[in-house]
């Protein structure tokens, strides 16, 4: 018995030898999709939070000696990496330079690990001595490193900043940051306990493709089929409380490398803390709408340049007036009502 392929007529044999062949093939691209590690968290690496963060005790090699000394409102952590100089100094130019807000203090701080490279720690001691704003950790900047990086933002907040400051919030420095606006919306709400505020991510599947850079690893590392609902990395806001609830928790729990879904999910969802979705908290890639941003808290995939752009921008006078036309206010008001407001309504059922 023949088969016709392609329009081509095939012995039996052969075609059940090549459907076995692609079958095999299938089986070991899966087996190796599932099998292979995470570089740095591999299968005998200890994924215990206390042999890394030493609960109580200071470990960074760079820290501002008068590191949250005065009361603060709200404790800015910026997620920085060792060469990220120009992302810092725009940062500090930008949403970064005010000390005082609406009246309230506000504190910045940029978390950076450790790097190989003689060259580039040089250029950081200067930056640290001119800035007095540095905390480089011992640890490996690496991106797998990320949820230590996040743990030590909590280790320290808690050591030294929480008897003085309401908030925490945690930022990556390729996002631009609407400070009025969140201080505005933490004054709103009133809550100083058990918040954790940001973009909500609800439903969410680990993702088993090793080439992916959220690449979940091994079922030895998360072997359920639905993260729980987390808090975009990118950005987020707690009350003073939940940065020592989710470290003492973390301290209990093992590793895992992705930190928005080990900090403020599977921690997050063990200590029983409801988190709070904000659609201002924005992720996705946004085309450039000043009108929009003003309205927004952060902005993500911003470029140092972008940066500078959009803090000039929305402070204009000119782009003020061209965001009371009706057409950019109709813009606006279409996207929050599908973005944050719809949002809001339908997270609250998936999150629930």
């Amino acid at each position: 018995m023949n088969f016709v392929m392609r329009g081509r007529t095939i012995p039996k044999l052969a075609f059940l030898l090549w459907v076995g062949l692609f079958l095999i093939i299938l089986f070991l691209t899966l087996l190796n999709v599932e099998e292979a590690e995470v570089p740095g968290w591999e299968f005998n690496i200890s994924r215990n939070l206390n042999h890394y963060i030493h609960r109580e005790a200071l470990t960074a090699t760079i820290m501002p000696k008068d590191f949250c000394d005065k009361p603060s409102f709200l404790v800015i952590v910026c997620i920085s990496s060792p060469s990220g100089f120009e992302a810092r100094r725009v940062i500090r130019k930008t949403w970064g330079r005010d000390r005082s807000v609406m009246g309230h203090n506000i504190s910045l701080y940029f978390l950076l690990g450790q790097t190989t490279d003689i060259d580039i720690q040089k250029n950081i001691t200067e930056e640290y001595l001119l800035n007095n704003d540095i905390v480089q950790e011992s640890f490996y900047d690496t991106y797998n490193n990320l949820t230590l990086k996040s743990a030590m933002m909590l280790k320290l907040f808690t050591l030294k900043c929480q008897s003085k400051a309401k908030y925490l919030l945690k930022i990556d420095d390729d996002i631009y940051l609407n400070l009025p606006k969140l201080i505005d919306d933490l004054m709103t709400r009133n809550q100083t306990d058990n918040l954790l505020m940001g973009s909500a991510i609800c439903g969410s599947r680990p993702i088993r493709s090793s080439g992916d850079k959220w690449y979940a690893g091994p079922s030895y590392l998360f072997p359920y089929d639905i993260y729980p609902s987390y808090i975009s990395g990118t950005s987020y806001c707690m009350s003073g409380d939940v940065a020592e609830k989710i470290l003492n928790t973390a301290l209990n729990t093992p590793i895992f490398h992705l930190e928005d879904v080990y900090l403020t999910g599977i921690c997050a969802k063990k200590i029983g803390l409801n988190i709070t979705h904000n659609g201002r908290f924005t992720f996705h890639y946004l085309k450039q709408n000043f009108c929009l941003y003003k309205q927004l808290i952060t902005v993500h995939y911003q470029e140092p340049e972008l940066i500078q752009q959009v803090f000039d921008s929305i402070r204009d006078a000119d782009v003020e007036e061209k965001c009371r036309k009706e057409d950019q206010i109709f813009l606006v008001h279409r996207w929050l009502i599908e973005n944050v407001f719809m949002a809001n309504k339908t997270r609250k059922i998936r999150c629930s």
